[in-house]
């Protein structure tokens, strides 16, 4: 049998370098649940640390052998050479980030939402990490149809990402995505957006958070309240009414509640964007 390739290594540098930059953050203009979520991880010494955070990546490492066998055994029967080969997560975890572990309420970062993308097209068998382009699951279904020559949905939040793995898409049409979190409910009510460098996470019932994502990839310092950032903060959040109203995520716009609605810039302004 072929040799087993091992495919999942290239997201490891990412997140063990942001568990590393700011495991022993002390969470100083980050909302209260992410404070009151760091002092249950609080009591762990480094060590404890260290064979939790070995423990997972030895999952990971089973993972990817796993994955080794299937695509061998593809490669094996002759099926890899017409066999579109996604491989992604739903999410990922805190894993030592900010001095916090799983994922849920309150923790919209880095290594929870930017998750591993691992393609292998017949026509392009080779290529490398892309950090140039910025995708989302919504996007698969509609790369998938249009891939497999089927009709186009009817309607669909996210658009083929056929020209990134091409080559040919250009970077700055590729700048910009967009995720939700519910949270039992209203609960913790958020919504994410990414434009370029920047990061904005409205709560509705917390703290707002702005992060420059290419100064501060570990996210240890939240601008939203700093007064030389305000104009980012305000377009950023234009940014965000702008997609919640183009994909009919009317859930806060329609509200009676003035109270779920308290944003740096309300929904009836018109995006920068």
């Amino acid at each position: 049998m072929p040799r087993q390739p091992h495919i999942l290594g290239i997201i490891t540098d990412h997140t063990n370098a942001a568990a590393a930059a700011s495991l022993h953050d002390d969470l100083a203009g980050r909302p209260e649940i992410v404070r009151r979520l760091q002092a249950v991880w609080r009591p762990l010494s480094d060590d404890q640390w260290r064979r939790v955070i070995a423990s997972y990546w030895a999952v990971i490492r089973f993972l990817d052998h796993e994955v080794g066998r299937l695509l061998a055994a593809l490669a094996e029967a002759g099926l890899d050479r017409d066999t579109l080969v996604f491989f992604t997560a739903d999410h990922g975890d805190m894993m030592g980030a900010h001095g916090l572990l799983t994922k849920g309420i309150g923790t919209p970062y880095e290594p929870v939402d930017n998750v591993p993308l691992v393609v292998r097209l017949p026509d392009r068998p080779g290529g490398g990490p892309d950090a140039g382009h910025v995708l989302s699951m919504v996007d698969l279904t509609p790369t998938l149809l249009e891939l497999g020559a089927a009709e186009p949905l009817p309607t669909c939040h996210g658009r083929s990402c056929r020209e990134v793995f091409a080559g040919t898409a250009a970077p700055d049409a590729w700048q910009e995505a967009y995720a939700e979190f519910f949270g039992q409910r209203f609960l913790y009510t958020q919504r994410i957006v990414w434009h370029e460098r920047w990061k904005y996470v409205f709560s509705h019932g917390g703290l707002d958070e702005l992060y420059d994502l290419q100064a501060d990839p570990g996210e240890c310092r939240n601008l939203a309240a700093a007064a030389e950032y305000r104009l980012v903060l305000l377009d950023m959040t234009r940014r965000m009414w702008q997609r919640r109203r183009a994909i009919g995520d009317r859930s806060l716009l329609d509200s009676h509640y003035g109270t779920l609605r308290l944003a740096p810039v309300g929904p009836l302004e018109e995006s920068t964007g």
